[in-house]
């Protein structure tokens, strides 16, 4: 073992994949040697397991509620590879997303005794099915899943509810873990995390950060013509707030809003001759900060998340953010840069759009700007990790 971090994700795409990509820069840039290991995406040596492995896998958790406990033979060889050139330190992101057994992969952990940091994006690693819980108001993660009100959610299962039996082979194989620290990106997470059977381990909060360079302010506010209001979801399904988004911008018809990440059927089925506009998902980061700019208000009507992305990257362009109250959302906004709402209270989210239009948009511009230098600066969010990183491998 040494200096060498290998980092473990579902993909080295998407908000959680981009967070182990830099996370594994700012390792190197520190001294450290690292490797990636990702569950999907394009085949290479760092891929676990192949399209039909993932398949297998998709199909086991359809059929079976076996999700996290198929790829064994794509897990195997993972293993194999960690044996083969041990690491000094493993980081582990989402271990859900059809790719990865994890009963394979924590006895291995466990024989090695290497050092790993788990960032948990989400709840999945203490439920037996669900990666959040929230909207079914649910606490059977509490003492035994069984009877799962989220079974056909994701990673939905068509015929079986297993959740007691996964659950049972998550507490066993996440339990005795030798040198193990949780992170989180919210306060609220974590303080789930600690009501589970986690609990006995150490939890750290880290909060998302964003790039304040990217992510940043025009040097002088667009006027628009009228106001708009922007909302981005990826997918923007019902647990995104699909039709309360629709339902506030209708009632909003002096500004016009914009929707982000919606699939070619949803855009086809948008309100005809409406102030809606749908723009199906883009990974291009410019054409994103260019819509965070221009929009006077960005609205976020999930209904569950743990540290929502959107909601950083809109204040960090001078953004205010009107969201439900959610997750880590209000660790996020404060009285001057957003509104909390209600969870379900469309005509509260219109009236708190409305109140942040009727802003005087230079005050909320840089009360958004500082709050984001203050709290969601990603190369604060990095150093934190490399002191993490020094500290469990000794350096």
């Amino acid at each position: 073992m040494g200096k060498r971090i290998v980092f473990i994700n579902t993909a080295r795409g998407g908000s959680h994949g981009r967070i182990a990509a830099d996370l594994a820069d700012t390792a190197r840039a520190a001294g450290y040697e690292t490797a990636f290991a990702y569950g999907r995406g394009p085949s290479s040596p760092e891929r676990v397991g192949g399209v039909i492995d993932g398949a297998a896998h998709l199909a086991a958790t359809r059929l079976l509620d076996a999700h996290g406990f198929a790829s064994a033979r794509a897990t195997r060889a993972l293993v194999k590879r960690l044996k083969a050139d041990p690491p000094g330190l493993i980081h582990l992101h989402n271990a859900h997303g059809y790719y990865l057994n994890v009963e394979i992969l924590f006895e291995y952990i466990k024989a090695s005794g290497a050092p790993v940091v788990w960032t948990l994006h989400d709840c999945w690693a203490f439920t037996g099915h669900c990666s959040h819980f929230v909207s079914a108001h649910c606490a059977r993660w509490r003492d035994g899943c069984h009877n799962c009100p989220l079974r056909r959610e994701y990673p939905a299962s068509l015929l079986l509810d297993r959740s007691w039996s996964n659950y049972t082979r998550k507490l066993y194989a996440f339990s005795r873990v030798a040198n193990l620290r949780l992170v989180t990106p919210s306060r609220w997470l974590a303080g789930l995390v600690r009501q589970s059977f986690l609990k006995d381990y150490p939890v750290e909060v880290i909060p998302n950060g964003v790039d304040l360079n990217v992510f940043s302010p025009s040097e002088g506010k667009e006027i628009n013509a009228r106001p708009m209001v922007l909302a981005v979801a990826s997918p923007f399904d019902h647990r995104k707030g699909f039709g309360d988004t629709v339902s506030v911008a209708q009632s909003i018809p002096e500004a016009d809003t914009v929707m982000v990440g919606l699939t070619s059927k949803q855009i086809r089925g948008l309100p005809k001759n409406s102030n809606i506009r749908g723009v199906q998902r883009t990974e291009s980061r410019d054409e994103l900060v260019a819509l965070y700019r221009k929009a006077d208000v960005l609205i976020n009507t999930t209904r569950e998340d743990t540290y929502p992305t959107i909601n950083m990257e809109a204040m960090a362009c001078g953004t205010p953010v009107a969201a439900y109250d959610t997750g880590g959302c209000a660790e996020q906004l404060s009285e001057d840069t957003g509104t909390l709402v209600r969870v379900g209270d469309t005509l509260g989210m219109v009236e708190a759009v409305r109140g942040l239009i009727a802003r005087p948009r230079g005050e909320t511009r840089g009360a958004c700007r500082a709050r984001a230098v203050s709290v969601f600066d990603r190369t604060d969010a990095m150093g934190r990790y490399v002191d993490l990183y020094n500290q469990l491998v000794g350096k």
